[in-house]
């Protein structure tokens, strides 16, 4: 059945299409004395609208716009907490009096410290357990939705691999089984394609014996592609409940009224919010050309639980490019091709004329839309879509994440040269949002997508954990002649992008960016690192001209810094100017041949690591301070440190006081700083002995060493009255970082020591032995993921497969000689669910040496659903790889995402893991 929500932390009633009571925000000062307040209330009522009785937001809107007409300042509508169910989409129309008069504003904005949610889904409820570990409930007939959310963690629909051998026909395929005519709700199963940089999704018509047809014009407009990468195989199949087995998984079986799912570790169904996405469209605002949706103001509110229900129609999902699809009959021939096939008989211009996948949250025609401090999550399409002729927006300071398509888009493909150029976004400015774990469906979209648009800026972004490109600019190939000018994509950080599809970059851009290198595309003063798949962290691809790439820094990506491909056929590509760039690899990626003027100058090589980027550079990247905290990771609360500030002294094995490296100090080694260490001079072996200053009873201890300088084997000794000494634990195959150091036991000691093992010659890994930070911490001190709940999950976030005799439980099981290892795809990720949120300052990883990581990042949760990265590891060998957060973090949740081996032949094979450890201040 079907219910309202209660929100578990909200503790407020929520009724549909209703909003929160509550204080206002104070408006900008230069309006704040004529402005107009109205407040609303989960349960408000009336007409009075105001603090002491608020009213529903129907009747907010309707005072609205009956005062717009005469407004002499601004008017806010304040909103308090609550999840607001609205059984329409929420409509802002010029034409109906929602827009701003006489350069005043109205303003829908939360209440301080109030965090509202504006909901287009509604709560399952009535589960009950059946046969195989699934649970159903019923739904009303005719409910339709592609999404579902535990407690606000997205669900897979039921997935597998191809039950059969395929083989591709004109219309579907063959099989060398009839498993699927066995399947229910043939109509509704979905096969997935996941090919180079795009993904298309068909659904079957039908099903006879060993014949599938598939749905058309879905199956022609992606198998038959003039430009763009084919399907043919399906890569798995979806949305059967044949195929319900996993934890994590649903199905929806429309005949019959019902939804199952198979609860992860530690769900229960009796308390779990369980949400299915309805609307979709959740927020529209739009006016016309002559009267634009003027001055609305979106502040501090959450929009969540909106689907998209196109991907189910005969046109499916056939992607071309970054979300943008082929639809309708030859589309595949017709749609966008324009003449570059065919002169004689050409399709439809201009070329790249292909359709947007819509937003939940849409604009168009607005003029002055701020929209600040807003959170867009758990959504079916796209995030926010910023259509024709949305001029003077300001997008700054949100959050982007858990969207199935493109985080942001601005513009389309369609106006390239428009006879009317007001049509194309303007002035708009895209500033220190947070974009990350978009395209969680569609995984060719992108976090920000800008279509053709008019001097333009994106800047101060944060764009992370995406499975294409970072941002993409403008379209069409060169194949078109275009209007856009004047764009700037400045200071973003971006990282950890590519890390399914192929063929992107960090930045991407495509076509003519202006009529000149003064009215082209700028780009600078971006950080952009951690590509997995292949392409360019700056790509000018195909058709681009006019654009400026400067002050840019691109390390730690593995593929070219920067080039692109020449569409060829005449059309234009070139006059590119690179320059003062920071780059680890200097030379240009041109497999089609050079651009014409191409200039590239002034530019700096640099490690892989960033060794040689200014610190201004870096430091200049990425979300300002004034919106910092909306990606900072929630702060923990540090362990107490004995050790800190204690004294230390540097000992030779044989007793004798060791001389010291010239950069090295013995109070660096306690001293809080990891940027500085302690490293003997004049023989390998030595020993740091540090003094607590009375006896403690320890549970561990954490050794920090830097990249540089580090013991592979080392162990440690304890003592109570610094002459007898005996030792307390010992470490073999260690890595650089801050090792923790746990003991069986709990020991009593005044006197530690850290006594280095290897290397102790020249040519050995790690070179000797520095101690860059020395922590010891008192008993009790657990490892908090021991024992704990561990999934292991490939990088779409479904269940992975693990290697004959595996588990993910292995990683926890206090164990080294067993291991977690996933089968079938190089890269997967590791979790475990502490079970409770804890402090965290101290991750360790043990790897075996027949199968390990070279590169990871580690990833932390509270919810399970948003996920902070905290840090990143590279030059990773077997044994143990200690990670030191910067700060303590609060999380429940802890991810290991294999960064690298993500392919055969590299060093390391594929991650395997038999122990994950973490500790911190509990």
């Amino acid at each position: 059945m079907l219910n309202s929500r209660i929100p578990p932390l909200l503790r407020m009633a929520s009724v549909v299409v209703a909003l929160g009571a509550a204080v206002t925000l104070s408006p900008t000062a230069s309006s704040a004395a004529a402005a107009t307040s109205f407040y609303v209330a989960p349960d408000g009522h009336g007409h009075a609208c105001s603090a002491r009785v608020p009213c529903a937001l129907e009747t907010a809107q309707a005072k609205v716009r009956h005062r717009t007409e005469h407004m002499t300042g601004d008017i806010v509508v304040t909103i308090e907490d609550g999840t607001y169910r609205l059984g329409k989409t929420l409509d802002f129309d010029a034409a109906r009096g929602d827009s701003g008069v006489d350069g005043h504003s109205v303003i829908y904005q939360a209440a301080p410290g109030a965090h509202p949610v504006l909901s287009g889904g509604t709560r399952i409820t009535g589960w009950t357990q059946g046969p195989g570990g699934a649970w159903q409930a019923s739904v009303p007939a005719g409910f339709d939705t592609r999404q579902l959310y535990v407690d606000g963690v997205r669900a897979n629909r039921a997935s597998g691999p191809n039950p059969t051998g395929f083989t591709r026909t004109a219309t579907g395929y063959t099989t060398t089984t009839g498993v699927l005519s066995t399947y229910k709700n043939i109509t509704d199963v979905e096969f997935v394609y996941g090919v180079a940089w795009s993904q298309m999704r068909c659904q079957i018509a039908s099903v006879q014996g060993a014949t599938v047809t598939m749905k058309q014009p879905c199956f022609d407009n992606s198998t038959r592609k003039q430009y763009g990468a084919n399907a043919d195989l399906p890569n798995y199949v979806e949305n059967a409940k044949e195929l319900l087995n996993d934890p994590g998984e649903w199905y929806l079986d429309k005949p019959a009224h019902t939804v199952y799912y198979i609860p992860r570790a530690g769900e229960d169904m009796a308390q779990a919010d369980i949400e299915a996405p309805r609307l979709q469209t959740i927020i529209t605002g739009h006016g016309t050309e002559a009267e634009p949706l003027r001055g609305l103001t979106l502040r501090g509110l959450t929009v969540e639980y909106g689907t998209w229900l196109e991907p189910n129609s005969d046109d499916g999902f056939s992607e071309v490019q970054a979300n943008m699809r082929l639809t309708g009959d030859k589309a595949w021939d017709r749609q966008g091709s324009c003449d570059r096939f065919d002169t004689a008989n050409p399709g439809t211009c201009p070329y790249g004329n292909w359709t947007t996948t819509p937003g939940n949250v849409v604009f168009t025609w607005t003029d002055g839309l701020t929209l600040e401090r807003d959170t867009f999550q758990h959504l079916g399409a796209a995030g926010v879509e910023l259509g024709r002729g949305t001029h003077h927006a300001a997008v700054r300071g949100n959050v982007f994440t858990d969207i199935s398509g493109n985080g942001l888009e601005i513009g389309n493909g369609t106006d390239a040269d428009p006879g009317d150029v007001a049509v194309i976004p303007a002035d708009n400015v895209i500033s220190d949002n947070w974009v990350h774990n978009i395209a969680t469906e569609y995984t060719g979209g992108v976090g920000i997508f800008q279509g053709y648009a008019r001097n333009s800026t994106i800047e101060h972004n944060q764009v992370n954990d995406v499975p294409y490109s970072g941002i993409s600019s403008n379209w069409g190939w060169g194949r078109t002649s275009t209007k856009t000018t004047g764009n700037v994509i400045a200071d973003n950080l971006i990282f950890d992008y590519l890390q399914i599809r192929a063929d992107g970059g960090g930045i991407y851009v495509l076509g003519q960016e202006g009529s000149s290198m003064e009215t082209g595309l700028t780009i600078k003063g971006n950080v952009i690192r951690g590509a997995i798949g292949g392409g360019h962290a700056i790509y000018t691809d195909g058709g681009s001209q006019y654009v400026t790439v400067s002050g840019n820094a691109m390390y730690g990506n593995h593929i070219p810094s920067y080039g692109g491909c020449n569409e060829r056929q005449g059309t234009p590509y070139g006059d590119l100017l690179f320059s003062g760039n920071y780059w680890e690899n200097p030379t240009g990626d041109w497999p089609c041949g050079d651009p014409s003027n191409l200039t590239v100058t002034g530019n700096t090589q640099v490690n892989e690591n960033g060794d040689g980027v200014p610190a201004s550079v870096l430091a200049g990247a990425g979300i300002e301070p004034a919106y910092a905290d909306i990606s900072a990771a929630p702060a923990g609360v540090a362990a107490i440190n004995v050790a800190a500030g204690k004294p230390a002294k540097a000992i030779f094995l044989n007793g004798g006081t060791a001389g010291l490296q010239p950069e090295s100090k013995l109070e660096y080694a306690t001293d809080g700083d990891p940027s500085t260490y302690v490293q003997a001079s004049g023989q390998f072996r030595w020993q740091l002995e540090v003094d607590l200053g009375q006896v403690h009873t320890l549970g561990y201890v954490t050794v920090g060493m830097p990249q540089k300088h580090f013991a592979t084997d080392f162990h440690v000794d304890t003592s109570q009255d610094g002459v007898t000494f005996t030792t307390a634990a010992t470490v073999h195959d260690s890595g650089w970082g801050r090792v923790p150091v746990q003991f069986g036991t709990p020991v009593t000691a005044r006197y530690v020591r850290v006594v280095a093992d290897k290397p102790d010659d020249w040519g050995q890994r790690g070179d000797q032995m520095a101690i860059d930070e020395f922590g010891a911490f008192e008993a009790p001190a657990a490892d908090f993921a021991r024992g704990r709940g561990a999934a292991a999950l490939f990088t779409d976030k479904t269940v992975a497969k693990m290697q004959p005799g595996s588990t993910a439980a292995y990683a926890v099981d206090g164990d080294p000689a067993t291991f977690a290892q996933a089968s079938d795809r190089y890269r997967w990720i590791l979790q475990v669910d502490l079970q409770q949120v804890r402090s965290l300052e101290t991750i360790a990883v043990v790897q075996p040496s027949r199968a390990y990581a070279t590169a990871f990042h580690v990833d932390v949760s509270v919810d399970g659903s948003t996920y902070w990265t905290v840090a990143h590891r590279t030059d990773v060998s077997y044994g143990v790889t200690g990670v030191g957060l910067d700060s303590p973090t609060k999380a429940r949740f802890i991810r290991i995402v294999a960064d690298r081996p993500n392919d055969g032949g590299q060093t390391g094979g594929q991650m395997a893991v038999s122990e994950l450890k973490a500790f911190g201040a509990g």
